[in-house]
């Protein structure tokens, strides 16, 4: 056995409280190393009397074992899961593996060879630790969030519902978008107005990008944190929003900035003018002084004497861990909540701000809405700020890239990619899965559907795979019409409302599509996923299910049609197609027309 491939870590995303009651734990091997795993476990105080043959009286350690499920591959290691409720709190625990029919003991100090009844199993020193269930410990996350579909809203490009705020210079909404700094004139009126058609699509969460005031059109450069942007409308016109939008089940989530200010912020540009007497010095990261010559444009970061966002010299980094800024942030999360129940918290460069501070606002906004989102722009692993302790979720990224690659770009193939999502699904515990925030595209990616090349094919399979995939699926605004784009700024152009020249057959889809979502349970986050080979490298296959009800999903990713074999547990069988609202009886083989694909209900069946 591949020793080195072997890894656990207790009290991780690799030993997790589900719930106040159950456990789950996890563990990595290399790929076809390891036939059988069994988690042996006991409580660490449960000593029993034991009278051996011809022996005097013992005290044993008693455990218990349990199989563990292989739940997924990613072409280099093996995933294993077991769930018990072991009827105590505290647990010590160790796996048992065989591999070419030896045993081996794998604990918290070593692993090796074992036989039979061995004294080792009787010796929890080397087992990992579970200490304790603290119930405050355990992942809490709004319930609503599974059943949410998104909607992602770029305000400024989406509607414009009150031309009186309009800013200066504003382009025609048919104009193309040849700049950053273009502005259009969209509103949070326009959300107003269009909330009916959001209904009508099937979302009940929007997430709107920034709306604070700001010199930009994005509004990632907060000027004034406690004001909505002039352009947009003010603290009126959002409350209206939330209450409208939730009497049509629509939650609204917003973008909160405070990894870093706008460089016209009031606080910043007291140190711009006032140097090292400044009160607001420590709020940001300065190195030296004067922060800015007034008599020069605004210069590139490698001539700044104080810390940005990325190199951009307009959006200097806020320190969180000075208490007046940190306070100054809190209170703002405060302010808007007494203005409008927002139900959710999106935080813009989320990775770059200190850990104790996201705890703190937590506490916050729980404080406010104990029902609140919390969602993190983190794009790379996202466990440290998931521990229940910090956010719900993350943009969901790393799906966002695997997606992309096999749908769009063609790099992946159909096991490379089946690889990579289990790869994903075993980063994070189940009940985060659940409430992570998934998306194709975003205002920070091309389109999905310029990526495909104009192919809505692809992008309509993108969006069958992402909608019948754990979590919470996310619209950018505009893909549901067949918009496109590259990438920022040409991937915020203003909303197609023209009927004339939206895709009404991707818009039906679409449409179709969200309902079948919420028709069936186990295609959200009821079911577990499971992959199945296809033999093909454009053909994907895969299962949600439950112990109850199975559901199976084929598409074919190629422009050619395509003949699969199906597997044993599905060949001769009827069962409902939910896509084309028929039962469907199957043969040894299934013909896929170019770019087709299946959404298959069964009864339940075990696949070995």
């Amino acid at each position: 056995m591949e020793f080195s491939a072997v890894y656990h870590k207790s009290k991780s995303n690799y030993a997790y409280a589900y719930d106040k009651d159950t456990l789950h734990i996890k563990l990595q091997t290399k790929m076809n190393d390891v036939q059988n795993v069994f988690l042996v476990y006991g409580d660490p105080y449960d000593y029993r009397e034991c009278r051996e043959d011809g022996k005097e009286t013992v005290w044993k350690w008693y455990f218990q074992e349990i199989e563990m499920k292989k739940t997924g591959s990613d072409g280099i290691h093996d995933f294993w899961l077991a769930e018990l409720k072991p009827g105590w709190k505290r647990l010590r625990y160790a796996f048992k593996l065989k591999s070419n029919n030896e045993w081996y003991l794998y604990g918290e100090r070593h692993i090796g060879r074992i036989t039979g009844n061995d004294p080792k199993l009787h010796r929890p020193m080397n087992f990992f630790s579970f200490p304790y269930i603290n119930p405050v410990d355990v992942y809490q996350a709004p319930e609503w969030v599974k059943d949410t579909v998104w909607y992602q809203i770029f305000p400024e490009r989406f509607a414009n519902g009150n031309r009186e705020n309009d800013p200066e210079n504003t382009k025609k909404w048919d104009e193309p978008v040849t700049s950053a700094a273009d502005f259009y004139g969209g509103d949070l009126q326009g959300i107003i107005d269009r909330l009916e058609y959001l209904k009508e699509l099937g979302i009940n969460g929007i997430y709107l990008t920034p709306i604070f005031k700001s010199k930009s059109s994005h509004k990632y450069d907060t000027v004034d944190y406690l004001s909505i942007d002039p352009h947009f409308g003010n603290k009126e016109t959002l409350k209206e929003l939330v209450e409208k939008a939730h009497a049509l089940g629509i939650r609204v989530m917003l973008d909160i900035v405070f990894n870093h200010s706008g460089f016209y912020f009031d606080k910043f540009q007291d140190v711009v003018k006032n140097g090292r007497s400044s009160p607001y010095k420590d709020w940001f990261h300065i190195h030296d002084y004067p922060v800015y010559d007034t008599n020069q444009a605004l210069v590139s970061s490698k001539q700044l004497n104080f810390e940005t966002f990325a190199y951009t010299p307009t959006m200097p980094k806020l320190n969180t861990e000075n208490p007046e800024t940190k306070e100054y942030l809190l209170n703002v999360i405060r302010y808007w909540s007494d203005v409008a129940p927002i139900d959710g918290w999106r935080l813009d460069v989320a990775n770059e701000i200190d850990h104790h501070f996201w705890r703190q606002f937590r506490a916050v906004a729980r404080e406010k809405n104990p029902d609140v989102y919390i969602v993190g722009e983190v794009w790379h692993d996202a466990n440290p700020w998931l521990m229940g302790d910090q956010f719900d979720g993350v943009m969901n990224y790393s799906l966002y890239h695997a997606m992309t690659d096999f749908f769009a770009l063609n790099q992946l193939n159909s096991d490379e990619f089946a690889w990579e999502i289990q790869r994903l699904c075993f980063r994070y515990s189940r009940h985060v899965s659940h409430h992570m925030y998934n998306l194709i595209d975003s205002h920070d990616t091309p389109r999905f559907l310029h990526q495909t090349g104009g192919n809505k094919e692809l992008l309509k399979l993108a969006y069958v795979f992402l909608m019948t995939f754990t979590g919470a699926p996310s619209v950018y605004y505009g893909d549901e019409v067949g918009m496109t784009g590259g990438q920022d700024p040409d991937c915020r152009r203003p909303m197609i409302w023209d009927e004339k020249k939206q895709d009404k057959e991707l818009l039906n889809f679409m449409k179709r599509l969200i309902r079948l979502r919420k028709e069936h349970s186990v295609l959200r986050n009821e079911g577990d996923i499971r992959f199945l080979p296809s033999g093909h490298p454009d053909l994907l296959m895969y299962q949600r299910f439950t112990e109850e009800q199975i559901y199976t999903v084929i598409m074919n990713r190629s422009k050619a049609g395509l003949w699969l074999s199906l597997p044993e547990h599905l060949a001769n069988k009827t069962c409902l197609d939910l896509w084309r609202d028929k039962e469907v009886a199957l043969s040894e083989k299934l013909e896929l027309e170019p770019y087709g694909f299946y959404i298959l209900k069964l009864p339940y069946m075990p696949v070995n």
